[in-house]
């Protein structure tokens, strides 16, 4: 991480200077200006783990954008803040309010949404989009390929089933 020196505070630079460079600048709560270099390949392939943090993120974002508009709010906040020795539940500790209440919601969100039953969901999600492809008139081979594959799995599945139940019988 490199340290950037600006002359004029004022005109502090935030992100990406052009679509090419190699990373972004970035302002720390101090006010401190930063550079940080970063591949661009990180959005590409993403686990369903990373899903469920970013929709924690994402909801944290919007619910953070709507708490912070009101300065009554903001003021509790920061009183709860101090309250809590500036520390989240899990024992993170942080230097300002805003940062404090945007981890408490990712982990409010985390605990109304526990990963195995979002993870459940997100399966469903995908075979529906799935059945909806493979029963659209324009279907892909891939989705042919696929749909056949899991197909194939279950059947070898119900298959050893029924071998374990009867494990005499040929058929």
């Amino acid at each position: 991480m490199a340290k950037v020196f600006n002359e004029h505070p004022v005109s502090l630079i935030h992100g990406k200077i052009q679509k090419n460079a190699s990373g972004y600048f970035y302002v720390t709560p101090l006010g401190k200006q930063k550079f940080r270099a970063r591949r661009e390949d990180y959005q590409q392939k993403r686990s369903p783990k990373q899903l469920w943090h970013t929709a924690s993120f994402v909801w944290a974002h919007q619910q953070i954008r709507l708490v912070w508009d009101d300065p009554e709010q903001v003021a509790q906040i920061t009183q709860e803040w101090k309250d809590a020795m500036r520390r989240t539940p899990d024992g993170k500790l942080y230097i300002d309010a805003k940062g404090w209440k945007f981890a408490c919601l990712q982990l409010q969100w985390k605990t109304e949404h526990p990963y195995e039953q979002w993870y459940e969901n997100y399966l469903q999600q995908i075979a529906e989009k799935a059945d909806e492809k493979t029963s659209a008139e324009s279907v892909s081979d891939y989705m042919l390929r696929h749909q056949a594959e899991i197909l194939e799995a279950q059947a070898a599945a119900l298959r050893t089933q029924l071998k374990e139940r009867h494990p005499n019988d040929d058929q």
